[in-house]
């Protein structure tokens, strides 16, 4: 069946999923995943409950036979691969709206500058941004397909750990407008060097120079001033240029914006110097949009973080900063200094989680981090993760192998008015440690 009919089905039927678990009424699945011998996605073999449970009008599938069992519906639809066909379905629609793009690369902070960024524009656009952490090659075509002409502004976060998939995301979704967070050490193991981590950022910007696109650049960086040289069309931020930025307190963040010669002090819920960056791109960008500088404030500050991205929750009479969605060695050594030198008051604890695809240098970057811990700081620190078994730990400084080891011996502690810091991979689910209910990762399940 041609691109054009799926998309009339679409039209009507315009609730895209891949995951038949989701409360979805007539919608369009599309079978993706793990081939088999026969290069038949693994999601064709739900292609048929979606559709006797009514979440699905239509589906699309790759598998021959199947469409063959049911010869005569006209709701299996054979495509030659469902990923494919996902992506050409986005790319065509996203062709028949007038929407402002802009687009998201980076190694850190890529959320939470997506967020601050959609309060933003908000205040004089109709914005839609990545939901989740829909920003790989399925969950960037699945937002693309949650646009609608009711938008004229989309923010779309573009996720990677491979050199190629930046640019192929980029490429989809053709953005007019693009910027990259920062360049740090994510995803290491799998990129293989800094220097292709850089490589991959700069993906962004080289279909940005391709299309005649503009990119937001902060000038303080030069490693992003680098890759970016290629970028005809450029608005630098930053000391010398018209949006600037001054840090007024710490550890949450209080800062003094300047938007060409209009001064705005934000006060945030964001902990760390290091947020500033964010802070002053945010501001560049609204207003370079025309966002007025109360209207910016107001954004900024209403942002509480969330979803384990610098999260504050209360916990048994103690403050918990959760900070565990990811972490990587760049993200880690920003979390340690801000913490270290932001003057954070009363008893701390510090507990940190391995950081994951991190390969062969997985040894020296977990030893980097333990050298930094400023011990005489805080009241414990507790390490969880296989990549502290083989590294050199200060005496008296204990390491866990999973999260349910720990909880054990954290809960024996009886904590009482101190702040405590979480920061760990999403694998090791450092959250379950301070939840009631929760079956910690790692632990044995029953029958097992």
């Amino acid at each position: 069946m041609d691109l054009l009919t799926i998309y009339t089905y679409y039209q009507n039927h315009p609730q895209v999923f891949i995951d038949n678990r989701l409360p979805i009424e007539q919608g369009i699945f599309v079978a993706v995943g793990r081939k088999d011998e026969r290069g038949c996605h693994r999601g064709n073999q739900f292609a048929t409950a979606a559709l006797d449970r009514g979440q699905a009008a239509y589906v699309l599938i790759n598998d021959p036979e199947l469409k063959a069992a049911h010869a005569e519906d006209d709701r299996y639809i054979l495509v030659e691969d469902g990923e494919k066909a996902l992506q050409a379905l986005a790319r065509h629609h996203l062709s028949q709206l007038e929407c402002v793009i802009l687009a998201i690369a980076g190694s850190n902070g890529k959320t939470t500058f997506k967020e601050l960024l959609h309060r933003t524009l908000a205040q004089q656009h109709q914005v839609f941004s990545t939901r989740g952490n829909f920003n790989n090659q399925l969950g960037v075509p699945l937002s693309v397909l949650s646009l609608t002409q009711a938008h004229d502004f989309a923010i779309l976060e573009l996720g990677a750990n491979h050199l190629g998939e930046t640019y192929f995301l980029a490429e989809l979704v053709q953005p007019q407008y693009g910027l990259v967070t920062n360049c740090g050490k994510d995803h290491l193991g799998e990129y293989g060097s800094v220097e292709n981590i850089e490589r991959a950022n700069q993906e962004l910007y080289t279909v940005l120079a391709e299309n005649g696109g503009l990119a937001f650049v902060h000038a303080d960086d030069p490693t992003l001033m680098r890759l970016a040289t290629a970028v005809g069309r450029q608005v630098r931020y930053g000391k010398g240029h018209a949006v600037q930025a001054k840090v007024l307190e710490t550890p949450f963040l209080k800062v003094q914006l300047d938007l060409e010669g209009q001064t705005i002090v934000v006060e945030t819920q964001l902990f760390g110097a290091f947020w500033v960056e964010t802070l002053l791109g945010v501001a560049a960008i609204g207003h370079h949009f025309g966002i007025g500088p109360e209207a910016i404030k107001a954004a900024l500050e209403s942002y509480q973080p969330a979803a384990l991205r610098s999260e504050q929750r209360q916990w048994q009479g103690n403050r918990l900063l959760l900070d565990c969605y990811n972490a990587n060695p760049s993200s880690m050594a920003v979390f340690l200094e801000a913490i270290q030198n932001g003057g954070v008051a009363g008893e701390k604890v510090l507990v940190l989680g391995e950081m994951a695809e991190l390969g062969d240098y997985a040894p020296a970057e977990h030893q980097t981090l333990v050298d930094a811990i400023a011990l005489d700081q805080y009241r414990d620190v507790w390490l969880v993760g296989a990549p502290f078994e083989n590294i050199a730990l200060p005496v008296g400084l204990k390491h866990y192998p999973n999260t349910a080891a720990l909880k054990t011996a954290l809960l024996a502690q009886h904590y009482q008015g101190c702040t405590i810091f979480v920061k760990g991979s999403r694998s090791n689910r450092l959250e379950q440690l301070f939840e009631e209910d929760a079956t910690p990762t790692g632990s044995t399940p029953p029958n097992a």
